[in-house]
C-alpha cells in the first residue's frame, strides 16, 4: 500500500505546481487566436460586472477550469480545463 501510496502524492505535487493560472490561460488564447482573441478579451473584461475580468478560473488544486461570464450580464460559459501546463478546451 505505501509504494502504492507515493507515487499518488507524488503526481498530485506535480499536478499541483504545474496546474495553469488565469494569467497562463490568456496567454494561450492570445498565442492561439491572435488579435482576436486579445481583442475578445478585452470586450469580455469591460462588459464584467467584476474587477476581476471577464474569464475566471475554478481552481481544483490539481486542474482548473476557466469560464466566462456568471455574473448576470453575461450567461456561464465553460471556456476550458488546464491540467499540467495544458489546456483542453470545452466544446
Amino acid at each position: 500500500m505505501k509504494k502504492l501510496l507515493f507515487p499518488l502524492i507524488a503526481a498530485a505535487v506535480v499536478l499541483a505546481v504545474l496546474n495553469p493560472s488565469e494569467a497562463d490561460y490568456r496567454e494561450h488564447v492570445r498565442e492561439k487566436q491572435g488579435v482576436a482573441g486579445s481583442a475578445a478579451m478585452a470586450v469580455m473584461d469591460l462588459l464584467s460586472l467584476d474587477k476581476k475580468g471577464g474569464i475566471r478560473r475554478e481552481n481544483f488544486i490539481v486542474a482548473s477550469r476557466f469560464y466566462l461570464g456568471g455574473d448576470g450580464l453575461l450567461p456561464r460559459e465553460d471556456l476550458a480545463w488546464g491540467i499540467a501546463g495544458f489546456f483542453i478546451e470545452s466544446k
